[in-house]
């Protein structure tokens, strides 16, 4: 009869008691203050790479359709999604077939892709301020250019420059990822 009361006196007992509510909900606490910083960190490095593959995306394609059309395609900042403007990269940016050479998207030429912002994240490039394409043969153009009509794009997240990503895009028109710029120099990205 002994052994009956004992047996019952362990089904009554049921849950966690205080303390070990309290020890779990610390081991919670310190590895969720682990995990959240790692968090953001892969979510700001998620928006980066999400930018360079729209931009890559849209460069291939760029110089995809000028090389079949046989024709120049320009991809050029677009705040609005139809026309190019001197907004920002990250801001957008337009693909088109350009007719004239004017490096604008005029009545006649028809947009032929649109990529919107980018946001929280910088595009900055001194070779391709305003516009960037490829020529008939696939070949990089730009009205920014100097003498060398390749040049890069950066890929900024804040002002720290340790983290930033260069797009470089060559003469011959193929984009390479990268820790520099074109020209041998770390990416800036206390400007801009």
């Amino acid at each position: 009869m002994r052994a009956s009361t004992t047996v019952r006196s362990f089904r009554a007992q049921r849950g966690f008691t205080f303390g070990e509510v309290l020890a779990t909900l610390g081991v919670l606490g310190v590895s969720l203050s682990l995990v959240v910083p790692s968090m953001e960190s892969v979510t700001r490095d998620n928006q980066r790479a999400d930018g360079i593959n729209a931009l890559v995306g849209t460069l291939h394609a760029a110089r995809n359709e000028a090389i079949t059309r046989n024709v120049a395609v320009v991809v050029c900042p677009s705040a609005d999604g139809r026309q190019c403007t001197r907004a920002d990269w990250d801001s957008g940016w337009i693909r088109f077939a350009d007719l004239n050479g004017d490096y604008r998207a005029d009545p006649d030429e028809t947009v032929s892709g649109v990529s919107p912002a980018v946001p929280g994240l910088r595009i900055q490039s001194e070779a391709f301020r305003t516009a960037t394409g490829f020529s008939a043969t696939g070949r990089t153009v730009s009205p920014d250019a100097d003498m060398t009509p390749g040049g890069d794009f950066t890929f900024c997240q804040g002002q720290e420059s340790a983290d930033a990503r260069v797009l470089v895009l060559s003469a011959l028109g193929n984009p390479s990822l990268t820790d520099f710029r074109l020209d041998g120099r770390d990416p800036d990205c206390s400007t801009g």
